[in-house]
């Protein structure tokens, strides 16, 4: 039986998968509602932005979800900001109030500086419009990397398990995904602003043929990051790898 908190999806979990992204892209191709979720305990073979490991123990909390948009390539890319302000939220609930959380350009959430959870979004295209979205979503919660924080570290003194914390993640995706459908992505924005990472200060983008540093100004309409460089001009970065001074 599904949990009232997770109402609306239909959530599977297995012990061990080599990676709950794929597995959703899979059921992308294949059909599968919206509202499909893939939860494992642990992964073989984990990742995030550009294939990057995502180290998955026993303890943490790994799980994809499958969304039928139906919307512009260009606009999609706005589900990253969905499913991060969902993810910040749910760890509202856990986490003390005297730590601080933020969010960092494009993908990952920060607790005192230091990487907790990280999201990872892939799609299929049908007719020119995105047909399915496999929104991966992976968050420290009993352990860490070396460098990086989990949830128990910084909790209000109690045990964090990990399948209920999932429901209060899904509750606040259903909720801010069904916002953006009907409001758009103005709320989002504003949201994700208000705990972004680094905002106002000096930042260099990496990208594969070049780097850029300037001052992050803001997120245009879409998502994308504004940089404000020496003379007045300005440059938006769709892409790219984030360092902040």
């Amino acid at each position: 039986m599904i949990p009232a908190a997770a109402e609306g999806w239909k959530v599977h979990t297995y012990a061990q998968l080599p990676s709950t992204q794929d597995y959703v892209k899979e059921l992308g191709e294949e059909g599968l509602p919206e509202g499909t979720v893939v939860q494992c305990l642990t992964q073989t073979k984990g990742r995030g932005r550009h294939g990057r490991e995502w180290t998955s123990p026993m303890g943490g909390l790994y799980m994809s979800a499958l969304l039928r948009p139906q919307c512009a390539a260009a606009i999609a890319g706005q589900l990253s900001f969905v499913v991060a302000v969902a993810v910040s939220a749910a760890m509202d609930e856990v986490v003390k109030k005297d730590h601080k959380k933020t969010l960092k350009w494009p993908n990952d959430i920060l607790i005192d500086g230091k990487k907790c959870a990280g999201i990872l979004l892939e799609s299929g295209m049908a007719g020119g419009m995105v047909n399915w979205l496999a929104a991966g979503i992976g968050v420290n919660i009993m352990s860490a990397p070396e460098g990086a924080v989990c949830l128990q570290e910084v909790g209000k003194g109690r045990q964090i398990p990990v399948h209920p914390f999932r429901d209060i993640v899904l509750s606040h995706l259903k909720a801010h995904y069904n916002h953006w459908k009907m409001q758009g992505f103005s709320d989002i924005r504003e949201s994700w602003l208000s705990q972004a990472h680094g905002l106002g200060g000096k930042i260099k983008v990496r990208q594969p043929d070049s780097e850029t540093e300037g001052i992050f100004k803001d997120l245009d309409k879409t998502g994308a990051l504004v940089l404000s460089l020496s003379g007045g001009k300005e440059k938006t970065v769709n892409t790219g790898d984030v360092f902040f001074e």
